[in-house]
């Protein structure tokens, strides 16, 4: 059902629906649909943190993460990497799929991206340029299971890392537990598949961190991207360096809301947003969507 509500006298999308369409998957804050040989993904205005989604959305969020995303998968793309990623155009997306019913949805615009099918490997490929959150935990409790880094601040929130970006993947779950690289191999069921992901990640991190500190002034510090195999390709799918999905300096992430959700004891608490964090949150994304240079925002 489709349902739109306000938030600071702001329209907000809590849920989607295109009734000609079968749904194909519901996440935390995106609905996927058929639609011929792709998937139509929608970007809600939910806002999940510590694996709950919050009772009430942000505005324009949805829209601001699909256009931080699709800036990253055209750039990644243009240099030689193979993605999901079709079109983040109405217009365009209905020209190449024929269906001009998606015109008469007029919440759609912005905040829809068309891609390819793919077989989604079972895990999140972490990379690292700083120390920050459960990896300053991990390092001074001695559990640890990557690669060894070197640090000439120490283990402190923010280190600069010499060695990285190091990769630290997790397990794609409802947790998103860590796992050691011999463990991503027997979930991909790959050494050469696991091997691969690890060296993407890598050369992605190093690229799109260069370029964010070159044209737009600001550092990809960590984040996390994901995998599928379409035509038995490796490929990128899901998200690109967006708010939701990396963490930058300065920071305009999701990891500002998740300090204000700790710092007010409702970690894992399905909460309403007071208007003004929510409005926070949304400034924070589309301020993040202004220094990338993006048209429109």
């Amino acid at each position: 059902m489709l349902r739109i509500e306000e938030v600071a006298g702001k329209k907000v999308l809590m849920e989607s629906e295109i009734p000609f369409l079968k749904l194909f998957k519901k996440g935390k804050v995106r609905e996927v649909y058929e639609i011929g040989d792709y998937l139509l993904i929608v970007a809600t205005d939910r806002i999940s943190a510590f694996d709950v989604v919050m009772k009430s959305g942000v505005p324009s969020k949805g829209i601001y993460l699909t256009q931080q995303s699709a800036f990253w998968f055209k750039f990644i793309r243009d240099n030689g990497f193979s993605t999901h990623f079709v079109s983040a155009d109405l217009d365009e997306i209905v020209e190449i799929t024929g269906e001009k019913r998606l015109l008469d949805l007029d919440w759609l615009r912005g905040r829809v991206m068309l891609g390819k099918r793919a077989r989604v490997l079972p895990i999140e490929a972490v990379c690292r340029f700083r120390i920050f959150g459960s990896a300053v935990s991990a390092l001074k409790n001695n559990t640890w299971i990557w690669d060894k880094i070197e640090s000439d601040e120490g283990l402190v929130e923010g280190a600069l890392i010499k060695n990285g970006p190091v990769f630290t993947p997790t397990e794609k779950s409802e947790t998103d537990d860590k796992i050691s690289f011999e463990q991503m191999v027997k979930l991909v069921d790959s050494p050469e598949t696991a091997r691969q992901i690890k060296e993407t990640t890598i050369e992605l991190f190093r690229l799109c961190r260069e370029h964010a500190l070159k044209n737009f002034g600001f550092e990809i510090a960590d984040g996390k991207v994901e995998y599928g195999f379409i035509d038995g390709k490796l490929s990128l799918v899901d998200e690109t360096f967006t708010s939701d999905s990396a963490r930058f300096i300065p920071d305009k992430s999701k990891e500002v809301f998740r300090k204000w959700l700790v710092d007010n004891n409702l970690k894992k608490v399905a909460t309403v947003l007071p208007d003004e964090i929510a409005m926070m949150v949304s400034n924070l994304y589309r301020s993040q969507c202004q220094d990338m240079k993006i048209e429109g925002i």
